[in-house]
């Protein structure tokens, strides 16, 4: 694969947003690297989604990101309660399976 096609590849660009926030990490507030790890899960989803590896249990969490993610530039508090519901979530996942 050229590089000129690597970098449309989906995975590619999770692997590039990865790379770079580990390096924002290090500059940001704590509580962005959480932030930063939330919205590389939901990319993910996206990534699985377009390959046909979703479930309707996947779909509801990236959903929930979406509308929970913007918590974390105004309220710490609810942002890590949402987080602590999305863990709660996926552990029900991975215990139906």
């Amino acid at each position: 694969m050229k590089n000129t096609n690597i970098v449309k590849d989906p995975h590619f660009k999770l692997l590039s947003f990865l790379i770079t926030s580990a390096r924002g990490c290090i500059d940001e507030p704590q509580l962005y690297g959480s932030l930063r790890l939330i919205d590389a899960a939901a990319r993910l989803i996206d990534i699985m989604m377009v390959e046909g590896k979703t479930t309707e249990e996947l779909l509801n969490l990236k959903k929930a990101i979406e509308e929970n993610i913007v918590l974390v530039m105004y309220d710490e508090k609810k942002y890590i309660e949402f987080l602590d519901r999305l863990v709660k979530d996926l552990a029900k996942i991975i215990k139906s399976a």
